[in-house]
């Protein structure tokens, strides 16, 4: 089995909200409208800002909130399932421990049983807190898919479910549309308005540039994250401001 005392806990951690970040009410909001439901899926390619806004909108959360960092070795079922035990335990320490007992067996039961273990766990809890998954593209292992999929098939009231990821997870979200029970936010959703890249650069440079310079800008980085992030540098070591 996966023995629970060596979980690394800086996967618990989320990342730190840089100083420059600005204030993005309309991400922030949609995030809110998402909070009724199950699945809030943000969805865009590297660099984007998918962490960032995460962090940022948790800090503000009212609720109790847990992260965890995937990575390429959580593409084991056993493995997968005691860090997010271990991450719901962050906020609930005494949770789970039905679940829990099933990572000492020889051998994991079916996808299905963990799952029915863990709904029913899941749905014992007293309070609303939100689970993100970061890097949900490093999942490759279908038997981790299933257990989620099958959480999201009869989602715990209590759990609002949250993946970051680089691509569409092979999750059911057509049903989730139809159900209405998922909120997403995409690549176009996350660039950087002319606005917002304006505030930003100010924040950076402590200075403000034209229009013209913002609206260059925004046609080269389209609004991308790590663009904007790149000129700032660019900008300020090339002394043009």
């Amino acid at each position: 089995g996966t023995d629970p005392q060596v979980l690394l806990q800086t996967k618990f951690q989320r990342p730190r909200v840089l100083p420059d970040l600005i204030d993005r009410p309309r991400l922030k909001a949609r995030l809110d409208s998402g909070w009724d439901r199950p699945l809030i899926l943000v969805a865009a390619p590297a660099g984007f800002g998918k962490s960032t806004l995460l962090s940022a909108w948790l800090e503000a959360c009212d609720s109790p909130n847990a992260w965890l960092s995937l990575d390429a070795h959580d593409n084991d079922l056993g493995v997968f399932l005691a860090y997010f035990l271990g991450a719901v335990r962050t906020i609930f320490p005494n949770a789970l421990t039905a679940t829990q007992a099933l990572l000492s067996g020889v051998s994991l039961p079916p996808v299905t049983v963990i799952a029915r273990s863990l709904l029913n766990e899941l749905d014992e809890l007293e309070r609303d807190f939100v689970l993100v998954l970061d890097d949900y593209h490093l999942i490759s292992e279908q038997s981790v898919d299933e257990l989620l999929s099958a959480l999201l098939q009869h989602p715990p009231k209590r759990m609002h479910l949250v993946l970051a990821t680089r691509q569409d997870p092979p999750l059911p979200l057509g049903l989730l549309r139809a159900r209405a029970q998922i909120t997403e936010i995409r690549g176009p959703d996350l660039r950087f308005s002319e606005p917002e890249i304006a505030q930003f650069m100010e924040q950076t440079l402590g200075a403000s540039l034209t229009d013209e310079a913002i609206a260059v800008l925004a046609e080269k980085t389209e609004g991308w994250a790590v663009g904007l992030r790149l000129a700032t540098l660019t900008l300020r070591y090339s002394g043009e401001i």
